[in-house]
């Protein structure tokens, strides 16, 4: 029996980001004609639950709402490991 893939993200806040006090969402989308757009725009809260719930019913709403197909990455970030600073004692 092929198990299916989870549909929930390892990172909770994928697709969110806050920019000075509020939440904001970013997803890129394909449109017809092999085009696509990078969407962003304010959630309008500042409590991250509720940007959380703002951006589930987005995701969820916009592609009908549009006439086009999201492009998510929900594997969560990646992370990079930090750069070290070159040693100025030399």
């Amino acid at each position: 029996m092929a198990s299916k893939p989870n549909p929930t993200p390892t990172d909770p806040d994928h697709h969110l980001w806050r920019n000075g006090r509020l939440w904001w969402i970013a997803f890129t989308v394909h449109l017809p004609g092999w085009q696509k757009d990078r969407v962003r725009f304010s959630l309008g809260t500042d409590d991250l639950l509720e940007a959380r719930r703002r951006r589930d019913r987005i995701l969820r709403e916009y592609p009908a709402a549009r006439g086009c197909e999201l492009s998510l990455r929900i594997a969560g970030r990646k992370v990079h490991a930090p750069r070290r600073q070159p040693d100025m004692a030399a």
